[in-house]
């Protein structure tokens, strides 16, 4: 999957501030935890209730030395969702969308820096 960036919704990256002051985590590490929630998540998440109007976030920051984990186990997911793997615009989206659905599920349930001792 090739993309360089993505771009968060509005309302997820204010989340991801306040998720940073609760931990002290950055926003990429932070999304690295709810990218692996919302792959654990049974539903599929939607595109389209993600608008591309909050923090740029690299590839490179937002996944970091796991890259290749990371993305292998999105794919995974996409597979077993029934999603095209060839079709990388859809990709992209999709994955885009679990980064936001995870950084949400991850506000919901982080605290303080304690609560993401929990749920690993």
């Amino acid at each position: 999957m090739k993309f360089t960036k993505i771009i968060l919704d509005q309302e997820i990256t204010k989340k991801l501030s306040t998720l940073k002051n609760r931990t002290g985590l950055t926003p990429n590490i932070l999304c690295r935890y709810g990218l692996m929630l919302s792959l654990n998540d049974p539903t599929k998440p939607d595109p389209t209730l993600y608008k591309q109007n909050g923090q740029e976030l690299l590839r490179h920051i937002l996944l970091g030395d796991l890259d290749t984990i990371l993305i292998a186990l999105f794919k995974q997911r996409a597979y077993k969702d029934k999603c095209d793997l060839n079709d990388e615009k859809f990709l992209l989206d999709l994955f885009r969308a679990h980064v936001n659905r995870g950084a949400e599920l991850l506000y919901n349930r982080v605290k303080e820096l304690k609560d993401l001792q929990r749920l690993i």
